[in-house]
Parts: C-alpha cells; structure tokens; sequence
C-alpha cells in the first residue's frame, strides 16, 4: 500500500526504511529523503562518467574536476 507524505509518494517498505532512518538520524523524512535522492544522482554522475571513459571518449581535466566537485571530491 503507497504511503503519502506531502510532496513525495513511497510504498511501505520505503516509507518505513526512510521513517526508521529519520529517526535513528534525528533528521526529518524529508531531509533523509533528500540525502538518498542526492546519492542517487552521485551515484548517476559516478557511472556516466565512468561510462564514457570506458567508450574512449576524451575527456578534459576541467570536466573531470567539475564532476568530482559535483561528487563532493573536489
């Protein structure tokens, strides 16, 4: 059965997951939600760019240094 919070919409077992780690984090579900979103995209950038150096595509260092500030590495 979905869960609805405000602006976002889980099933259970999510709505759980993010309601136990609010808790065990002190933050609110929001905020952790916001953390998962903003790893995903990490992890979405990581394997882009992980892609196209496999597929031999030149990449220059300002770029590199881009992603890695948009990783939080740089």
């Amino acid at each position: 059965m979905p869960v609805r919070k405000r602006s976002y919409s889980l099933d259970e077992k999510a709505a759980e997951y993010v309601q136990r780690s609010s808790k065990k984090l002190g933050q609110s579900a929001s905020a952790v939600l916001s953390d998962l979103v903003l790893e995903a995209a990490r992890q979405d950038a990581q394997s882009r760019a992980l892609e196209e150096l496999g597929a031999g595509v030149e990449i220059s260092e300002s770029e590199v240094k881009r992603w890695l500030r948009k990783l939080g590495a740089g």
